[in-house]
């Protein structure tokens, strides 16, 4: 049988690593709207460009999701000698790559928030762009954080992925308060570049700590293997798979700040504090779903189909639990929420006036997740990527163009969002049924 204890064992580390990073966001965007000058600015300025690099960070750390779901399947089946040279030929590729795309983005920004976001007001551009320029230096450091946590996860263990996480976020924090206020005659205040740098420092920490985890705890080293090893190919098709997923629903996103910066500057920085909230539920229920990674691509290797049938079930059973004590927090402090992060009155306006979307949205996002999790331990990343392809061009795109065109506000984001995490999760749970049955 399948017990809770070795479910919880995996989800609740996975819960507080995952939240970790929508944690530090939160507090990024809270202490940068207690600058004095341009607070709803900055606000804007930051949400863009920390969604330009989670975009980025989504899109190549799948490589994590196909790295994990193959080191699981071979610690089902006791056989991880077999993948030891997979893992340091996986790093190297993604380090290359993460150098890459920040060099090439962080040339080329001008154009590409241009391209991404529409006309950006001159003082909000500004922001942007001092954020991601310095941000940009962790981005290949965030890429292999993704691919330790991958490793991790992959081989059962979510602790130390918790236990690092928790350590970068207090560090991102305190960092966030000193150089973003700065301190009376000691340290000058940076502002939006304080924010930037705190997160790099934090991120250094936080690889550093995971290097030390995987020598110590895992038979994986960073030896070069000249021969390719035989694996490599699978996971770079799980990868591209992946990855053309990430990229349509990045498409969303974008889409999404491009609509929310064309209403406005107050509406931009509402939409971003909703959005910084619904990212942090989303990593919150995530925690199961990846326990349902691990244990899926467990479960495979053993070739125990009872076994995923009750983990789906379970899973989702927890997911929706969680999902209405999210709805019933965020709907007792309504009214209070807004103000953590932004005292502007128009903008908490906004904010009221679609804050209830994004709480009803919770038990859908629940479902998505949970099945996202189990077919991305499964390795099944062409239905990962059909379902999200169909959802966002057959759902998601349709809602927003037509509402915004009978009714434009964010409440037309919103609901077009919510209409496709429902397409995605009621599609994902209707397969699954199919597979284990």
């Amino acid at each position: 049988m399948l017990s809770a204890k070795e479910i919880n064992k995996l989800a609740i580390p996975a819960i507080l690593f995952n939240i970790t990073e929508p944690l530090i966001s939160l507090a990024d965007i809270a202490i940068i709207g207690q600058i004095p000058d341009g607070a709803t600015e900055a606000q804007g300025g930051v949400g863009l460009a920390a969604g330009l690099i989670a975009t980025l960070v989504w899109g190549f750390a799948q490589m994590r999701t196909s790295l994990s779901a193959i080191i699981s399947r071979h610690f089902g089946s006791n056989q991880l000698d077999k993948i030891k040279s997979l893992v340091p030929q996986t790093f190297i590729l993604t380090l290359l790559i993460g150098l890459l795309i920040a060099l090439s983005i962080s040339y080329f920004y001008e154009p590409i928030a241009n391209f991404l976001f529409g006309n950006i007001e001159t003082k909000t551009y500004e922001f942007s762009q001092d954020y991601f320029t310095i941000r940009s230096i962790g981005l290949p450091i965030s890429l292999l954080i993704a691919l330790f946590f991958g490793v991790f996860r992959g081989f059962q263990n979510t602790s130390w992925a918790m236990y690092i996480s928790l350590i970068g976020g207090l560090v991102n924090i305190i960092l966030d308060f000193v150089l973003v206020l700065g301190v009376d005659n000691i340290i000058e205040p940076m502002g939006v570049s304080g924010a930037a740098w705190a997160s790099v420092l934090a991120q250094t920490i936080m690889m550093l700590c995971a290097v030390y985890c995987m020598y110590k705890y895992t038979p994986f080293k960073f030896k070069i293997y000249k021969k390719l090893s035989p694996y490599f190919n699978e996971m770079l098709m799980i990868f591209l798979n992946m990855f053309i997923r990430t990229m349509v629903l990045n498409i969303v996103f974008i889409l999404s700040n491009r609509f929310a910066n064309q209403y406005g500057k107050e509406q931009l920085a509402a939409y971003t504090i909703a959005y910084n909230i619904w990212i942090f539920t989303s990593f919150f229920i995530d925690g199961y779903s990846n326990a349902g990674n691990a244990l899926a691509g467990k479960f495979l290797g053993e070739n125990d189909n009872k076994k995923l049938s009750l983990l789906g079930k379970k899973l989702l059973s927890i997911n929706i639990k969680i999902a209405c004590i999210l709805m019933l927090i965020y709907s007792l402090s309504y009214f209070y929420i807004g103000y953590f992060f932004n005292n502007n009155k128009e903008v908490i306006v906004f904010f009221e006036s679609i804050f209830w979307i994004v709480i009803i949205a919770q038990p859908f996002n629940s479902i998505a997740f949970t099945f996202d999790g189990l077919f991305k331990g499964l390795g099944r990343a062409v239905e990962l990527r059909n379902t999200l392809i169909y959802a966002t061009f057959l759902v998601f795109a349709p809602l927003l163009f037509i509402l915004d065109y009978l009714t434009p506000g964010l409440h037309t984001i919103w609901i077009a969002l919510s209409g496709w995490m429902i397409f995605r999760g009621l599609s994902l749970l209707i397969k699954f049924r199919k597979i284990t049955t």
